[in-house]
């Protein structure tokens, strides 16, 4: 039983969620197009709070943690991944009310580039609002302290 089924009591909506993995496979394969077969591993962050929606991705590339700007990415195109994932966040949020289930507060997925494994975990409190700067929590979330 996945998390969406304990959150309506077990019964299962395949349909809520294919949407809702399409468009997360939508926002790894859009990172993916950005560093193209350089990193070893995507780890992609969402925040959607009441205050805030924020996307961000990290890199593994030989045992250590990028960010889009030591990935080597032009400025230009960084910025217009992270605005373009940000507006994926509503998607997830149109999604999740269509089919009345709770909008996640915070997504990471990770993606292993070599072996296409994906994986995902929801959590639904507000995390980034109460903790203050997004994008040391996002770090930590993954168990990164630092980086590079």
């Amino acid at each position: 039983m996945g998390i969406f089924d304990k959150l309506k009591g077990g019964k299962k909506n395949t349909v809520f969620e294919d949407e809702l993995m399409d468009t997360q496979s939508e926002l790894i394969a859009l990172t993916l197009n950005m560093v193209g077969k350089a990193a070893d591993k995507i780890f992609a962050y969402c925040s959607i709070e009441a205050k805030s929606q924020m996307f961000n991705v990290f890199f593994e590339l030989d045992g250590k943690i990028k960010t889009l700007n030591e990935m080597g990415t032009v400025p230009s195109c960084a910025m217009e991944l992270l605005r373009t994932g940000t507006h994926g966040l509503d998607k997830i949020k149109e999604i999740c009310a269509k089919y009345n289930y709770p909008t996640p507060t915070e997504i990471k997925m990770i993606y292993d580039v070599k072996t296409k494994k994906f994986n995902v975990a929801y959590q639904y409190k507000e995390i980034c609002s109460a903790e203050g700067h997004a994008v040391n929590h996002a770090l930590a979330c993954f168990g990164f302290t630092g980086h590079g």
